[in-house]
């Protein structure tokens, strides 16, 4: 067991070198229920709470950002009654690199934000570049399931975006 300031240390690096990643997870999740500010807040509470059990045994960008799926999906589960669509003005409030920040790629997390929760982690960390594995492990699904799943959304995605 660590110091408390060492733990608090060690949070604090994470945080500082993860916050991209928490926030492209919390992006996607974000809904009229759901604020950027809340789910990013949310999943910061986790990690922190999280340290002590983290043994290791993943990679440290897995655990952090199954730690940020998780945490999104738990909400919306936890908030699905209230449920609404999310419309392009939410999209338009996702705080996004000024270099990303053309009209493709606020269509392209329009078309995100209408997938269901696992879809979207999924489809998170492929953007991401992601291998197949790195995904399988974050989500405990198989890689087949993973490839399976990746080629329906895509296809998915392409409906949507043709239509």
């Amino acid at each position: 067991m660590q110091t408390k300031a060492a733990r608090e240390q060690q949070f604090t690096a994470l945080a500082e070198t993860y916050k991209e990643v928490i926030a492209k997870v919390c992006s996607v999740y974000v809904s009229p229920i759901a604020s950027f500010d809340d789910l990013y807040q949310e999943v910061l509470i986790n990690v922190w709470q999280g340290l002590d059990s983290f043994r290791g045994e993943a990679k440290v960008s897995s655990w952090i950002y199954r730690t940020a799926i998780n945490t999104c999906l738990t909400w919306h589960r936890r908030n699905a009654k209230h449920r609404q669509d999310v419309g392009l003005d939410l999209i338009s409030d996702i705080p996004v690199d000024d270099n990303s920040r053309t009209e493709q790629c606020r269509e392209l997390y329009a078309m995100i934000a209408t997938l269901e929760p696992l879809e979207k982690a999924l489809v998170t960390l492929w953007l991401d570049e992601k291998s197949y594995a790195e995904i399988s492990e974050i989500t405990g699904l198989s890689k087949a399931n993973v490839a399976t799943r990746l080629h329906r959304i895509r296809e998915k995605l392409i409906e949507k975006a043709n239509s």
